[in-house]
């Protein structure tokens, strides 16, 4: 009975320890994002209705192009490739796994899907919890895992997260966490069903801060700013989607 009782006492010591009791990722864990529940059914209403060639996920710098001063840029390189917007200001990795779980994905089967994710989750000003580098790139694997089982025949196209900061023109320590979780994340592109695209470099001055006339809040892309973005994610785009390149400086 002695017995017994020590290696009951032995088992409660260790078992908090055991793998089995290691915390998940919170950046893995699908959660609905609040005030965004009318764009989600009108998200899935659209891809019940439509084929999409274009799948584009993200955040609020994905969320921009359907503003009317960036639909130009939409309009010249997503538009006539059949996609569709499925960015959401403010969304972190965790509702985005929610989001494409819960019909957004649905009956799809796209040329390309791009994604753009991350910069919520190292925002420590304002939301109440912030993930860590190696955090963040588990959620974009868990993100990756989710478009891979509901759209296996997809092209991938994995986008550094951008080098936004607040406060100021950077370096910081929330771009050095997003570098933390790009120079992780990256390692995901096989080079077949996924792809890594860094544009990162149209931002940044010589020193590494941001260039304000392209990003003015030093977080989101203007229109200028996107329209550099989308020109250089062209030539891989382009590759990927099996077409002709929409850069009016690309020689037809």
């Amino acid at each position: 009975m002695q017995h017994h009782l020590y290696r009951g006492i032995l088992m409660a010591m260790t078992l908090p320890f055991s793998p089995m009791f290691a915390q998940k990722n919170p950046a893995e864990i699908a959660v609905q994002q609040r005030g965004t529940e009318q764009r989600h059914l009108q998200k899935c209403e659209a891809i019940a209705k439509e084929k999409f060639d274009l799948i584009m996920v993200g955040d609020s710098i994905t969320h921009n192009f359907e503003k009317p001063a960036f639909q130009p840029i939409w309009q010249q390189y997503f538009a006539p490739r059949k996609a569709i917007n499925l960015g959401y200001s403010g969304a972190r990795t965790e509702n985005i796994i929610w989001n494409l779980q819960n019909g957004e994905l649905l009956g799809q089967s796209p040329k390309v899907i791009t994604l753009m994710i991350g910069t919520n989750n190292a925002d420590a000003k304002n939301y109440p919890t912030h993930h860590s580098g190696e955090q963040i790139a588990g959620g974009i694997k868990a993100i990756i895992a989710v478009m891979r089982e509901k759209c296996p025949d997809a092209k991938i196209l994995l986008l550094r997260c951008f080098p936004g900061a607040y406060g100021g023109p950077g370096p910081t320590e929330h771009r050095a966490v997003l570098d933390a979780a790009s120079a992780i994340a990256m390692k995901l592109a096989d080079d077949q069903h996924v792809f890594f695209c860094d544009v990162n470099g149209i931002y940044l001055e010589a020193d590494g801060k941001i260039k304000k006339e392209l990003m003015p809040d030093w977080l989101h892309p203007n229109p200028e700013g996107a329209r550099l973005w989308a020109q250089a994610m062209e030539p891989l785009l382009s590759k990927l989607m099996g077409d002709a390149s929409r850069d009016p400086e690309v020689k037809k």
